[in-house]
């Protein structure tokens, strides 16, 4: 091989290894927000040299400043770093449930403004619209601020073929191909996951699931839910059906009407909607008088049919989770949803069911907890999305790392 080739190579090596070293740096301070340099080595198993080298070239580029120094175990004064939060955005959206929800988030994923727009259900919706959103939740960025918009990231409900083109019974979409139309829009990278998978990587990335390899994310809304962390992978199953826990049946005999077409679904007994129909039917009222909160209310006042119906779902909730831990042998079990708003009321019902119908030895180490990232997670998740789906991308890693704050701090570890 020539001198020339040996070079090239050797430059190229040495560019993947950078690549390398910026994308573990980035990710581990996305998901931990403050660590000192001797922390980033530890975990990462990168040597000192290299942690050195990545970081002085993300603070020059203004992506990571110094959050401040800490002591150390032997009483020294240790560098802390952070990402800067404005060193970048991302647009996220949410295209699950009754609502359109946008959102500009800042380099960490907080939520810097939103829009909302309800939908109608199954009234097919003009992808325009999600284009309108886009536009609103980025409108007042001046034009630096632009230049710094990263990705889009998506979650969405239904199925996506292989074509790119997504199928929503809640928008009214056969195979409308979103990702086409955004990247027509707008100049930036779009990426896109199904919504059980955003709230399950969110989970593990920011939230409860962080230190668990093995985690179930349940969540109740308009439908149910399930993603499923095995040895931190995400199952999707063969043609991404996996987790439709909701269309799963947990009690013999019930003939409630699904969306699906089938009776005695877990959503048709479960989900929001579906305890505000059961109310509204055994009440004797129209279910339109209702909303999901105004029942828990009344559950929560003692009325004796909000109670009963909210012990139906409980208990249907808490037979699918019994199912799902004696297969899959969780660490841990996050609700999420309306489950969040109703934890009082639910959660109680739920583990009373799964100690009925679990062997103790399944238990002995699973907990069940309510999501900690609130009713946005599919927002932060959508975020969390683009981010890490840039870092597989060594030339969108580059455009992640493009100069911000030129010499802001580059001599700080100098």
């Amino acid at each position: 091989m020539a001198t020339s080739d040996r070079a090239s190579l050797r430059r190229k090596s040495r560019i993947k290894i950078a690549d390398e070293w910026l994308r573990q740096i980035l990710s581990l301070l996305y998901r931990r927000r403050n660590l000192s340099r001797i922390e980033i080595v530890e975990i990462t198993g990168l040597n000192a040299a290299s942690v050195s080298h990545a970081l002085r070239y993300l603070l020059a580029r203004g992506v990571l400043h110094k959050a401040g120094d800490c002591n150390g175990n032997a009483g020294r004064r240790r560098e802390v770093f952070t990402l800067n939060a404005e060193a970048g955005y991302f647009v996220a959206l949410d295209l699950e449930g009754d609502r359109l929800r946008f959102a500009l988030t800042n380099f960490v994923g907080d939520v810097r403004c939103r829009w909302e727009e309800s939908l109608r259900f199954r009234e097919p919706l003009l992808p325009e619209k999600v284009v309108d959103g886009i536009r609103n939740v980025t409108r007042d960025l001046d034009q630096p601020q632009l230049s710094r918009v990263l990705a889009v990231g998506v979650s969405y409900p239904g199925l996506l073929d292989a074509e790119g083109r997504l199928s929503a019974v809640n928008l009214g979409w056969t195979k409308v191909p979103l990702s086409a139309v955004l990247k027509e829009a707008f100049p930036w990278p779009v990426f896109q996951e199904r919504d059980k998978e955003t709230c399950i990587h969110a989970e593990s990335w920011l939230g409860a699931a962080q230190k668990y390899r093995n985690a179930l994310f349940l969540i109740a809304e308009g439908g149910i839910g399930m993603g499923i962390l095995a040895d931190r992978k995400h199952l999707t199953g063969t043609r991404g059906f996996s987790g439709e826990i909701g269309h799963c049946k947990f009690v013999p005999g019930a003939e409630d009407l699904c969306n699906c077409g089938q009776r005695g679904c877990l959503e048709a007994i479960a989900s929001g909607v579906n305890i505000v129909r059961q109310y509204a039917e055994r009440s004797g009222v129209a279910s339109d008088r209702f909303r999901f909160v105004d029942v828990l209310e009344k559950a929560r006042r003692g009325d004796s049919i909000a109670r009963t119906v909210f012990e139906r779902a409980g208990r249907a909730i808490g037979s699918a989770l019994s199912t799902a831990i004696g297969l899959l042998d969780p660490e841990i079990v996050i609700l999420g949803g309306d489950l969040i708003v109703a934890e009082d009321v639910m959660l109680p019902i739920i583990w009373d069911q799964v100690r009925l119908l679990t062997r103790p030895r399944s238990l002995e180490i699973v907990k069940i907890v309510v999501s900690g990232l609130g009713l946005d997670i599919r927002l932060k998740g959508a975020a969390a999305l683009a981010f890490r789906n840039m870092l597989e991308n060594p030339e969108l890693v580059q455009r992640m790392c493009a100069p911000v704050l030129a010499q802001r701090e580059v001599n700080a570890l100098a």
